[in-house]
């Protein structure tokens, strides 16, 4: 695109251009580029708030230590309640307590890796981790309940 020589200004290709950018044996009747006004307000979106990588260990690693946290109080509650001199309690909920433990703390690892890999995803991931703490916490409350233990 050249500037015209006429007017200084730049032929635009969509306004159809300059009289003199659109060759020899062009319509001289057609229009000659004139500048649209725009008078109509155009919102913009503000960028994406940027997640940082500590925006997903913090969640992840807390989520990943709760679990495991959880996974040795199941433990140590089974063995404690071996101690007793009355009648062994039901042990049930134990296996199924500590497994769906393991599962929430493979879940925090899983939300760490798709937040670092996929910065698009980090807060999901984020939210994801920070649901786990509550989660673990309803099961360890949940799992003896049902199971039968108390």
């Amino acid at each position: 695109m050249r500037a015209c020589p006429v007017h200084g200004h730049l032929g635009a290709p969509w306004f159809g251009g300059h009289a003199d950018d659109r060759g020899a044996g062009a319509d001289v009747g057609v229009a000659l580029a004139v500048p649209l006004v725009h008078t109509a307000y155009v919102e913009v979106t503000p960028p994406a708030r940027k997640w940082h990588p500590w925006t997903i260990w913090v969640p992840c690693v807390l989520a990943f230590f709760w679990s495991g946290f959880l996974i040795f109080a199941d433990i140590v509650v089974a063995l404690a309640s071996n101690m007793s001199d009355t009648a062994p309690p039901r042990e049930g909920w134990v296996y199924p307590a500590i497994i769906g433990n393991c599962v929430l703390a493979g879940a925090s690892v899983l939300a760490l890796v798709t937040g670092l890999r996929f910065p698009a995803r980090r807060r999901a991931a984020a939210i994801t981790a920070w649901l786990i703490i509550p989660v673990g916490l309803g099961w360890l409350v949940l799992i003896p309940r049902l199971l039968g233990g108390s």
